[in-house]
């Protein structure tokens, strides 16, 4: 699932890219749309990665809660992005389906093409994160996890901590006059 995401992120900025060289008349932004799908290769793959797929791996190793709500959180909005990326706002870094229509306009029908796929692709992964957010959500669910679980998971995970346990430590000084 990662690994056609960074797949996606190539082909978007291939696409964008062949907008971009193709000089549609209709298409506007196309350097701008190009230089943010270029950031997104490093940004979107680093913060998925990091975000939710590796909560969602250490929520079933580790069977916590903490790490399936993290994973709900971010991949939600991950699916919001993917959403956001099928459509394809001009200047926004996504060879979607409105800048596809753009390029047909145009005539430049290779680009269009592109387009075309990256939009398939988009609406692809969107569905595809959807079903494994509700079947993860399932899993969840009939593992008896709960919200409050999760937070005491985090608490106790802070409490744990280096920094959790200076905070303290800073704490306690500074109730007996001795706050440093």
């Amino acid at each position: 699932m990662w690994l056609a995401l960074e797949a996606m992120l190539v082909l978007n900025s291939v696409s964008c890219l062949i907008v971009l060289v193709s000089n549609a008349a209709d298409v506007s932004n196309a350097g701008a749309s190009f230089g943010s799908s270029f950031v997104y290769l490093f940004t979107i793959s680093a913060g998925s990665f990091f975000l939710w797929y590796r909560p969602i791996y250490n929520a079933y190793m580790k069977d916590s809660s903490m790490f399936f709500y993290l994973f709900f959180v971010f991949n939600g909005f991950h699916i919001l992005f993917d959403a956001y990326m099928a459509v394809g706002v001009p200047g926004a870094g996504s060879a979607g389906i409105i800048v596809m229509l753009q390029c047909i306009s145009s005539g430049k029908k290779a680009a269009a093409a592109f387009c075309g796929i990256s939009f398939a692709l988009w609406v692809l992964h969107f569905v595809v994160s959807l079903f494994m957010y509700i079947k993860v959500r399932r899993h969840y669910r009939l593992r008896g996890h709960t919200f409050s679980e999760a937070k005491q998971q985090a608490y106790l995970g802070f409490a744990q901590s280096g920094a959790g346990q200076a905070a303290a430590g800073a704490y306690i000084r500074s109730n007996t006059g001795t706050f440093v």
